[in-house]
């Protein structure tokens, strides 16, 4: 799944500075999709471009709908966001577990991740048009974090999913032999002494966490450090 494929909806919005802190959050982690419901006569104003900080961009391409109806369509899969349970909710989606549902559905669905307003919430209403909803464990948190927040706390999980996702594993490189790994911690332990960051008093302390680091590299990182310590010297 592509994070073009995620948009972000807003129902009710109720402050400005608001609708700008989620802008500059979903800039900073890389989503642009925003979709407001409903929301007050001044979400554009200056106090949204202020806390949007370089997240304007995003509030420049918000969309208006009058109805959570007019987003929903065979196509894409709604997940609102909320603390209360009740019917259609007994169950709701863990936030830890979100993303490997969400990602079953592919690329041939829109994910949009619907939150409420700052005064209640998602309405009862908007969330029976939800397709499924997500909330955060009630041993972690408490009680209903703020739309900002709630928001920042959604999409890291999201990028942190994505982003292990699509992560190439790297190939460790060979390991070094003991005679490199000494010969690199002799020469270290020399020019340590040569620069006086160390004596023969703390040399054993502080060598001893030297060969720890030393044994850790692969062959060719101790070939590179070999070179760098002959430029030194």
């Amino acid at each position: 799944m592509n994070i073009k494929d995620i948009e972000i909806v807003v129902a009710d919005l109720v402050f400005p500075m608001n609708i700008g802190s989620v802008a500059r959050t979903m800039s900073c982690s890389g989503f642009n999709s925003l979709t407001l419901v409903r929301p007050c006569g001044e979400w554009g104003s200056l106090n949204a471009v202020k806390f949007s900080l370089f997240g304007k961009g995003v509030l420049d391409s918000a969309k208006v709908v009058q109805s959570l109806e007019d987003i929903k369509g065979k196509g894409t899969v709604l997940f609102g966001f909320s603390r209360r349970i009740g019917r259609k909710r007994s169950y709701p989606i863990m936030l830890s577990e979100f993303w490997d549902f969400a990602s079953k559905f592919g690329a041939n669905k829109k994910i949009k991740l619907v939150f409420g307003g700052e005064s209640a919430g998602l309405t009862t209403e908007d969330l029976n048009l939800c397709d499924h909803i997500v909330t955060i464990d009630p041993d972690i948190i408490v009680n209903s974090l703020s739309l900002p927040t709630a928001v920042t706390a959604v999409l890291y999980e999201v990028k942190r999913s994505l982003v292990l996702a699509n992560r190439v594993p790297v190939e460790k490189g060979k390991r070094a032999d003991p005679g490199q790994a000494g010969a690199l911690n002799d020469n270290v332990r020399e020019l340590l002494k040569n620069i006086e960051f160390i004596d023969n008093r703390d040399s054993k302390r502080v060598m001893a966490k030297v060969k720890d680091i030393i044994n850790k590299l692969s062959a060719s990182e101790i070939r590179l450090l070999h070179s760098i310590l002959r430029k030194v010297k």
